[in-house]
């Protein structure tokens, strides 16, 4: 009779503890997007380089075919600021970019995680930096990543960073956190339906897309003189641009 209730009453705790499970983790996951574990990269995670917000981090090479054996937009983690979709907004988290993986990582816990669903994610913003997720075309096919926010509005200009090769190092092949990535920094445009597409910054190849309001964007490169030969020239245009689509 005794043993009977001895069971009775551990299998009674062991529902209660169900339950508080079950509701923490209904309270942990109820407001936030999916998590998952990231993809291995071969780095390193140092938890001591969480930074407080508004710090300012090493930005890794920014010239095309950089090499750097960071993966990292910054070298730091660092508080920032996520709005889904539907509004919510999440602003706890510390973030970090991995173009190797194409991942925007967080600390939660002890533990290093990503977003399952990045479709979820309106925008992503942290250390100066603001990401979208998108379709877009690369190599013949629609892929979907995370590009850097470069020029808002409704043709989004925005900025991939792409690893094009590996190298790992001479003197100790085997040691991943001393490969060396080489990349390209990849311009693309974004219009409403249609997956971005890669721009070369030449006045023909930006025109090829936008290519509306002929007349106005002609008489500006006009008067501006503007040939579309640096960034700062394909900033300035996709600005105008969209002012142009706001007019009408």
């Amino acid at each position: 009779m005794v043993m009977s209730t001895i069971v009775i009453l551990l299998v009674s705790v062991l529902l209660v503890l169900a339950s508080i499970t079950s509701v923490a983790q209904d309270v942990i996951t109820g407001n936030h997007p999916k998590m998952s574990y990231p993809k291995d990269d071969g780095s390193n995670n140092n938890y001591s380089k969480i930074s407080a917000a508004g710090s300012e981090s090493q930005n890794i090479h920014e010239q095309q075919n950089g090499l750097s054996n960071q993966v990292y937009i910054s070298n730091k983690w660092t508080l920032g600021k996520i709005v889904l979709h539907d509004g919510r907004i999440i602003d706890n988290y510390f973030l970090r970019y991995n173009f190797l993986t194409d991942q925007i990582q967080f600390i939660a816990g002890k533990d290093t995680l990503v977003f399952a669903n990045p479709l979820d994610l309106n925008i992503v913003t942290f250390d100066g930096h603001t990401f979208v997720y998108e379709n877009y075309y690369y190599q013949d096919s629609v892929r979907q990543g995370y590009f850097e926010l470069i020029v808002p509005g409704k043709n989004k200009l925005m900025l991939k960073r792409i690893v094009t090769s590996q190298k790992p190092d001479s003197k100790y092949p085997l040691n991943e956190s001393l490969t060396k990535y080489e990349f390209d920094e990849c311009y693309f445009i974004s219009k409403p339906g249609v997956p971005a597409n890669k721009l070369a910054c030449n006045r023909k190849s930006v025109l090829r897309f936008l290519n509306e309001h002929n007349e106005d964007i002609s008489e500006y490169l006009r008067i501006t003189g503007n040939k579309v030969r640096t960034i700062e020239d394909l900033k300035l245009l996709v600005s105008y641009y969209n002012s142009l689509d706001e007019e009408y």
